[in-house]
């Protein structure tokens, strides 16, 4: 028993000088660059190792640096200012580690042609040879980290996420890794909080990561893009690499409005997108949005460049079965809509960047129907009942229902003005067609065109003037009606003026 108690000894003091000669500062350090270039890919430097064996054996360091091979002009990939991790007698034997914690993780992806060196790196059968597929960090943790993009351009700016929570679980070279993480998107502002896994990792090219999760986002605030407001709540998943994510989900936005002077509504929607995590441009290939009672189908590209007002976008936009009075909500700050109506609708939106207010900076073009429609402006309506009753030829004591239907026509919007044209309407007893322009900002009216009546224009004026009247008839008859008119619609949304164009009915005689 006093042989084996001494042997025991004997070997228990050789394991722990060998635990202690592994321990060494210069050992970890050489061990940790050799071991980490060579299955990464990367140069990997380490400033300083530092062991401390009380009250429990500790190994810490600095600047942890991971660079692309031969590209020094280059920000290093990532970078670690500070971490710590306890070890046991054996883990440097095991080359294993429960916990290791971080502080100023700071990761910055390269630009696409900085990118190339990655996939150049030279002869990767040394590394591919000796893959760990074991897990040699139980539990990664860093709190105030950093994701970087980093612009072709050094004149731009580089996009940065926020990561105020990160923690990676069983990471081995050759492995997909669970993580959760806390990320702050810049732009809508908001929190993002994520779980899901991420791996393994690629030796020839670092930033194609490939990553999955599910995830939520919180309160973000849509007034951080310009002539956009709103509070957004987001779920769903995404999936893809470091540089190309595809994100599937539903959205929520309370308050949603544009710099348009309309006024707060709720919209809702279901999406699938493929958002470029080098700038994050974001192609919207199918977003299913709901306003009120319009289901609308968007489909483009919101591109992320530099300078104020940074989003360039441009959309298509249909609607197939909506209402007009949740399309004008976004336009008019109305007690009441100011018309009522199905519509439908196929348009190109563009928003370009800039600091001005949206209205002088969208541009919108398309088609347009409406169906079943009618004005709540008690004086606009009563106008159109005048102008039906007339063009039939009826009394003024005579009922007239409602009056306008089947308005189409195509809309050019540009620097706050929309231009309408071949926009035609009916009314009973009589077909307008129009073209003028609309101002948004003091609703301004400018249109003009032709009135084609039923009755003629003696019936029309009826009463003891159309004996007068009733010679001309002739003149303004054509192709069947009973009579063809110039108009012209001019005031303001709130006090139109209808008319002959006397000008032209003069040079028209």
């Amino acid at each position: 028993m006093k042989w084996i108690a001494v042997a025991g000894l004997v070997g228990g003091a050789a394991l722990l000088a060998v635990c202690l000669w592994l321990l060494r500062p210069a050992h970890i350090k050489a061990m940790a660059e050799r071991e980490l270039s060579r299955h990464l890919n990367l140069d990997v430097t380490i400033d300083t190792i530092a062991v401390t064996l009380l009250p429990r054996p500790q190994v810490s360091g600095t600047a942890l640096t991971f660079r692309l091979p031969d590209r020094p002009d280059l920000p290093p990939f990532i970078q670690i200012d500070r971490f710590e991790m306890n070890v046991g007698l054996l883990s440097m034997v095991r080359k294993h580690v429960s916990t290791v914690r971080a502080d100023g993780l700071h990761i910055a992806v390269p630009p696409a042609r900085g990118r190339q060196a990655l996939k150049q790196g030279g002869d990767l059968s040394g590394a591919q040879s000796g893959v760990m597929k074991d897990v040699i960090i139980d539990r990664f943790i860093t709190h105030d980290a950093e994701l970087k993009f980093v612009p072709g351009n050094p004149k731009d700016d580089a996009l940065v996420f926020a990561i105020p929570q990160l923690e990676v679980d069983s990471i081995g070279f050759d492995l997909e890794m669970p993580f959760t993480a806390t990320v702050i998107n810049p732009t809508p502002r908001g929190t993002v909080n994520a779980t899901g896994r991420i791996g393994p990792w690629q030796r020839d090219d670092a930033t194609a990561l490939p990553l999955s999760a599910d995830f939520t986002f919180e309160d973000a605030d849509l007034s951080t893009i310009n002539g956009i407001a709103g509070r957004v709540d987001a779920k769903g998943s995404f999936s893809g690499i470091l540089t190309s994510i595809s994100v599937s989900g539903s959205a929520t936005v309370r308050d949603f409005s544009l710099d348009l002077g309309g006024h707060p509504a709720q919209l809702t929607s279901s999406f699938d997108t493929l958002v470029d995590g080098t700038d994050g441009t974001t192609i919207l290939k199918r977003v299913d949005a709901v306003l009120g009672h319009t289901t609308m189908r968007v489909t483009g590209a919101i591109e992320n460049r530099p300078g104020p007002g940074r989003h360039d976008v441009e959309l298509d936009v249909a609607i197939k079965n909506g209402r007009i009075e949740d399309l004008l909500s976004l336009v008019l700050d109305t007690p009441k809509p100011v018309m009522l109506g199905d519509v439908t609708l196929a348009t190109k939106m563009k928003l370009p960047p800039g600091a001005a207010r949206v209205r002088n900076r969208i541009s919108v073009t398309g088609t347009f129907g409406l169906e079943d429609a009618r004005f709540t402006n008690a004086q606009v309506q009563s106008k159109l009942q005048d102008l039906s009753r007339r063009s039939q030829g009826k009394d003024e004591d005579d009922a007239i229902g409602r009056v306008l239907s089947d308005l189409h026509g195509r809309v050019n919007l540009s620097k706050g003005v929309a231009h309408l044209s071949q926009l035609t309407f009916q009314v009973p007893g009589a077909r307008i067609a129009l073209d003028g322009g609309y101002d948004l900002g003091n609703g301004a009216l400018d249109f003009t065109g032709t009135l084609r009546m039923d009755a003629t224009v003696s019936q029309a004026v009826g009463g003891f003037k159309s004996i007068f009247i009733k010679p001309f008839d002739g003149l303004f008859r054509k192709n069947g009606a009973g009579a063809v008119l110039p108009i012209k619609i001019g005031g303001t949304r709130d006090a139109p003026k209808f008319g002959l164009d006397v000008g032209k009915v003069i040079k028209r005689k």
